[in-house]
């Protein structure tokens, strides 16, 4: 994802299976699907085992958008108020260090994409540049040293972190996007799976939520200069593959899809900045929303996704 706007992309994955979005951050989520017994006979032994490790990816960068998109308000209040010399009880802005050790959790647990795996080695240096940074704001507001520097360490280390979040951003851009690439290449695999076993509703519901997913990264890259007749028509495209779902069970989600509709369709009237997180809130309130797929489709041995 480009810029400060980072959503919730739950994946297909991880939210069927838990996505984009993660969000913001929420991808839908493909993850429980392997567990299933049809799931584990369409990958190789070395197909599963990309897709264990990319799931420590996937979970990083869904957790880092989600708390990006949810809590940016309060991000940008804390970095305002430091700036203005406001006391502060902590220094409370994105959670780097987390993300900082779920990428090296990610490195160390095997072997994905050359690419992915090349762009995390390019983000973790500065990205624990930006971690140190950030603790020793906390530590210098926590301990009311600008008590006696005048704010002087605050205004400097402001400076420094200011810089190394305009070196962070394209290179974890990098690494969301190839995340978001490899898992929508699953998503569209699991279409054609589900499909090729009879489950009609499931993979209607799966090709809905890739259509929104681009649809959501559209307008967040884009913003105001965003195609407004291409996404009126994925839209529509989207709104026709949701008609075709039958399954009283899906409803809820379906529900939702309604409050996406209406968002969607206001920023195409007014694109800015409010209508555009409206977006990436009601897509993310659709991808969290339960959808027991054991019961989409009447089919005895069904691939299932827990969530979606």
């Amino acid at each position: 994802m480009v810029g400060q706007n980072w959503w919730s992309r739950i994946g297909l994955v991880m939210c069927i299976v838990a996505s984009v979005v993660s969000v913001s951050g929420c991808e839908f989520n493909m993850d429980n699907l392997k567990n299933n017994s049809q799931v584990k006979a369409t990958q190789s032994d070395s197909e599963k085992e990309i897709w264990r490790v990319f799931r420590f990816y996937l979970a990083a960068t869904n957790e880092f958008n989600f708390d990006s998109v949810k809590y940016s308000h309060q991000h940008v209040e804390t970095v305002q108020q430091a700036r203005q010399n406001v006391p502060l009880a902590e220094f409370k802005v994105r959670d780097y260090e987390r993300l900082e050790q779920e990428l090296i959790a990610a490195r160390e647990a095997g072997h994905s994409h050359s690419d992915l795996e090349a762009a995390t080695d390019a983000l973790l240096p500065v990205l624990h540049e930006v971690v140190v940074a950030v603790k020793e704001l906390d530590t210098y507001y926590k301990e009311k040293r600008y008590e006696s520097d005048n704010y002087a360490f605050a205004q400097t280390q402001l400076e420094k972190l200011s810089t190394l979040i305009d070196a962070f951003r394209p290179k974890y851009d990098a690494v969301d996007n190839l995340v978001n690439t490899y898992h929508k290449q699953e998503g569209e695999r699991l279409v054609k799976v589900m499909r090729n076993n009879g489950q009609a509703n499931g993979a209607n519901m799966v090709e809905m939520m890739l259509i929104y997913s681009d649809i959501v990264d559209h307008i967040v890259e884009r913003k105001s200069d965003s195609d407004f007749q291409w996404l009126k028509e994925q839209k529509n495209v989207a709104d026709g593959i949701g008609a075709k779902i039958t399954a009283a069970e899906a409803q809820n989600r379906l529900d939702q899809q309604k409050h996406l509709d209406k968002a969607i369709e206001d920023f195409i009237a007014d694109p800015r900045i409010e209508t555009e997180d409206a977006v990436v809130e009601q897509y993310n309130e659709l991808v969290a929303r339960p959808v027991n797929f054991k019961l989409l489709d009447n089919v005895q041995k069904p691939y299932v996704p827990e969530r979606l």
